[in-house]
């Protein structure tokens, strides 16, 4: 262990008991999603007076000190820049540096990350880099504090050793984790039998059969020839050599058999993929699949069903400390890692999570074990662990398996009422300051639309999945909310989320403003969310459009009907189609720019024919440079003798809970052609802000507060005509 005599007086288990033992400071947090203010500790940024300054840093590194030089090669990765030389550093990065620790709350990140600070001279501070400390797997002194080293092999049977203590710690610990014994379910339709190393993995018809099993959920990472069809079916029931199954659905076999359990569940050999009705029978169970299995196991790093879910891991620079009992009788070694070499982000872009059917998958699992790149994931209702040692929650409330799960105890058990479970579960909420008073129980709409954002943002191999992606979890919500599944949306909150807008999918290459694909199929209505193709989007304001809805006098729109018509047996699955209509104020709008094209990059002048109008001219306008609405546009349009465009009013509001100005959410709408129907193709909102100063915020923000300001004004004084609507 070499150090330089400033480092070996650092003391590391005086740095972290300290934070600790500090008093719950709620007023220092910032995190509106925590359940209790009080699990908050306040950083201590200056706690060790280290180095003089990154020079002198960087020289004590250069002479051996394994602290100083992990301090100085990891931040200095974060400059991306070569030939750094000490007048540099000197001119660039002057100040004293402290080792202390950041803020940390006990429930989202276990323990504190040890930081590197530099006070400037001028009195600012900045962290330049973050750090774990973690010692060995045994039980030390400080366990509580410390991660835990990772193995360097996932393959191994000490890794593997991991997954298994945590299946049995959950069984025999977790009292809101359903035991083993109550895994009485039937298993799926067709399963593989793992068998043992002397044999080989055979597909199987269950019939009924009620045994524990696993599921998998991966990537299949584009076509894929070992898949069950007629070709396969007599080779995949007589046993096919391990040897021969692709990489990751090997690995998940080895896992299944390693874990004790004898069948492993796995789409691509239990779905006859070369019949539609097989894929979509089985499909609709997908709820009972994963909410059923005991464990699901996750190939969360690998993109493809030929890369496997075991790899050797990567360790970066190490340091290496005392642990110092109080008494400094006896030591131990801990070690220092980088920060963000196991962050949870790092799981949450691997290539599992941008794939859409994961999403389900995940949440409708009682129990998840992740294979990352560098280190194995736990998750069940109870709690968070990981092969690093961080006992954590998940920071996104869509992920919150204990919600989800709750939900479908909910479903299972007769003699609990919905909604009195649902008000113990003490949700996380993501509203906005104002409403977080006492930490209310969270809407159920507003989780299903976080839900709905984040599977938006991922991909699916074929366009039309959308649907087919999510009936498991709209299952689950229909029994809670006691609502009408609508393509997406819920029939009692339709008139807040229809406010959703999508991004576009943008090219690698930048050659077109956005990626031109436009949906081979048809999708769903042009009123939701899965009608068109996109990435990143949102469901807009709608917890605010709701609470406008209750206390607004001037909402005129009512829902007539909204009738979808399901392409299959499944009500929560495809739909042919389906018809919205709206008794609400109608306006027309003149004039709409052509649809997006190569050869048209919206650089043309506004009409002259619609600049008496500031309605007129911020649609035309907005319709040109808005990328969300511009997209929607190109994707839906749809030519027709006579077409006419108009402006179908949702809501508005003079001053809704949350929003300090008047508001009006609009849908710009062209008819179809066929039986006086229109199609959504934009999404606009309106609200009159203060006008800024010119100077302070620019000309082009000046005039467009004005335009937006004087179109809002214009329609609420317009003479709209209230009719009825048909959206298609």
């Amino acid at each position: 262990m070499d150090l330089c005599n400033l480092c070996q007086e650092f003391d590391i288990r005086q740095l972290l008991c300290q934070s600790a033992a500090q008093k719950p400071d709620a007023t220092g947090n910032t995190d509106r999603n925590l359940v209790d203010s009080n699990d908050y500790r306040a950083p201590m940024p200056d706690f060790y007076k280290h180095r003089e300054g990154i020079v002198a840093l960087k020289r004590f590194g250069d002479q051996g000190c394994q602290l100083c030089s992990l301090f100085w090669s990891t931040w200095v990765k974060t400059l991306n820049k070569d030939n750094i030389t000490e007048e540099f550093l000197e001119k660039y990065f002057p100040g004293q540096l402290y080792i202390g620790c950041s803020s940390w709350t006990i429930s989202r990140q276990g323990f504190p990350y040890v930081t590197l600070t530099q006070q400037s001279p001028t009195g600012s501070s900045r962290t330049l880099c973050s750090f774990e400390a973690f010692a060995g797997r045994g039980r030390s002194e400080g366990r509580s504090l410390l991660g835990r080293a990772v193995y360097s092999d996932s393959a191994s049977k000490a890794c593997i050793s991991v997954a298994e203590e945590w299946l049995q710690t959950c069984f025999h610990e977790h009292k809101e984790c359903s035991p083993l014994s109550e895994h009485a379910s039937p298993l799926p339709t067709r399963v593989i039998d793992v068998g043992g190393e002397n044999s080989n993995p055979r597909l199987v018809t269950s019939n009924g059969k009620i045994e524990p099993w696993i599921a998998l959920s991966y990537c299949w990472g584009g076509d894929s020839e070992f898949v069950f069809n007629d070709g396969t079916m007599h080779d995949l029931q007589s046993g096919i050599p391990l040897d021969d199954f692709p990489a990751t659905l090997r690995d998940a076999v080895i896992i299944t058999r390693s874990l004790g359990i004898k069948y492993v569940w796995i789409d691509a050999l239990c779905i006859k993929q070369d019949s539609a009705e097989d894929w979509a029978r089985e499909a609709a169970k997908m709820r009972d699949v994963y909410s059923g299995a005991i464990l699901t196991v996750v190939a969360a790093n690998s993109p493809s069903t030929r890369s496997g879910f075991f790899s050797q891991r990567i360790s970066g620079e190490r340091a290496t400390l005392e642990w110092r009992d109080s008494t400094h009788s006896r030591t131990h070694k801990v070690h220092l890692r980088p920060g963000s070499e196991l962050w949870d982000h790092a799981l949450s872009s691997s290539p599992l999570m941008t794939r859409g059917w994961a999403l389900q998958e995940g949440l409708l699992s009682p129990r998840t074990v992740s294979y990352g790149a560098q280190q194995m994931i736990w998750e069940c209702p109870c709690f968070q662990d990981d092969e690093g040692g961080r006992i954590t929650q998940a920071t996104e409330d869509y992920r919150s398996k204990g919600f989800i799960q709750n939900l479908i105890r909910i479903q299972n058990t007769e003699d609990i009422k919905p909604h009195s479970l649902l008000e113990k579960l003490t949700l996380r909420s993501s509203k906005p300051e104002k409403w977080w008073k006492s930490y209310a129980v969270a809407d159920p709409y507003d989780k299903w639309n976080d839900i709905a954002e984040q599977f938006m943002c991922r991909s699916l191999t074929k366009d039309f999945d959308a649907l087919p992606a999510l009936p498991g979890l709209a299952r689950v919500f229909q029994h809670l909310l006691k609502d009408e599944y609508c393509a997406g949306l819920w029939k009692k909150d339709i008139l807040s989320t229809l406010t959703w807008n999508r991004s576009p999918r943008y090219p690698a290459d930048s050659s077109t403003r956005f990626d031109l694909a436009r949906p081979s199929e048809y999708l769903a209505p042009s009123w939701s969310w899965t009608s068109i193709l996109g990435k990143q989007s949102s469901m807009s304001n709608s917890w605010q459009t709701r609470e406008a809805l209750q206390v607004s006098a001037h909402s005129v729109t009512k829902i007539v009907s909204l009738p979808t018509f399901p392409k299959g047996a499944d009500p929560f699955g495809q739909v042919s189609g389906g018809e919205l209509v709206l008794q609400t104020r109608f306006g027309k709008i003149e004039h709409l720019p052509p649809v997006y094209s190569t050869e048209h990059e919206f650089h043309n002048e506004t009409p002259k024919s619609v600049t008496g109008s500031a309605f007129q001219e911020l649609v035309y306008t907005n319709m040109r440079v808005v990328d969300s609405m511009v997209y929607e546009h190109f994707q839906k349009h749809s030519p027709c003798p006579k077409q006419e465009f108009g402006a179908v009013e949702l809501v508005r509001w003079e001053k809704a809970p949350g929003s300090l100005v008047p508001g009006i959410d609009l849908l710009l709408v062209e008819s179809t052609g066929q039986g006086g129907a229109y199609r959504r193709i934009a999404q606009l909102g309106l609200r009159k802000s203060p006008v800024p100063d010119e100077d302070a915020v620019g000309a082009d923000m000046y005039r467009g507060t004005l335009l937006e300001n004087n179109a809002y004004d214009e329609v609420i004084k317009a003479k709209w005509k209230k009719r009825a609507i048909t959206l298609v």
